[in-house]
């Protein structure tokens, strides 16, 4: 007795290639997200808020979903493996977004311990042949320029999350 038949799980209940074959086209990924996130949504409103296309198109995609999503009237929604489909993408959509902070964050950090190394560098030639009444605006200026970036990199981070 295999795995599937212990658990009680069957491939002619379960087709796990439709399942995916249905997942491999990025306008019926993009359906389930919208579904998903709305819990349930019309034609029209799927047709208006996918980009570019059509209704014989989003037909075809909305029938290639069959496994993934249940029509209720004029309404669809996900199905239990729908929902599961759902939160997958969610995962990935997380993760992929956390992979690019990871890089953001790390460019921003570069960029950081540069700007500061610039001004360790930078202040103290100011302060050996500069004149002192000329020093304290130098010094606010290299100060506010390194802040201003820091500020702007770390915004962008934001956003991001």
């Amino acid at each position: 007795m295999n795995s599937q038949e212990k658990s009680g799980i069957h491939k002619s209940e379960i087709n796990e290639d439709a399942i995916f074959k249905s997942l491999s086209h990025e306008i019926r990924r993009d359906i389930i997200r919208y579904i998903g996130m709305k819990k349930t949504s019309t034609f029209t409103d799927i047709k208006k808020n996918i980009i570019t296309i059509d209704s014989p198109t989003l037909s075809y995609h909305l029938k290639s979903l069959s496994s993934l999503i249940i029509q209720k009237g004029s309404k669809y929604l996900l199905s239990e493996i729908g929902k599961a489909s759902f939160n997958l993408l969610e995962k990935i959509d997380q993760s992929e977004r956390i992979q690019k902070g990871k890089k953001r964050f790390l460019d921003a950090y570069f960029t950081t311990v540069i700007c500061w190394i610039s001004a360790s560098i930078i202040i103290p030639l100011v302060y050996l042949y500069a004149p002192l009444d000329f020093l304290i605006p130098i010094v606010q200026i290299v100060i506010t320029i390194i802040s201003s970036i820091n500020y702007v990199i770390i915004w962008k981070l934001r956003k991001l999350f």
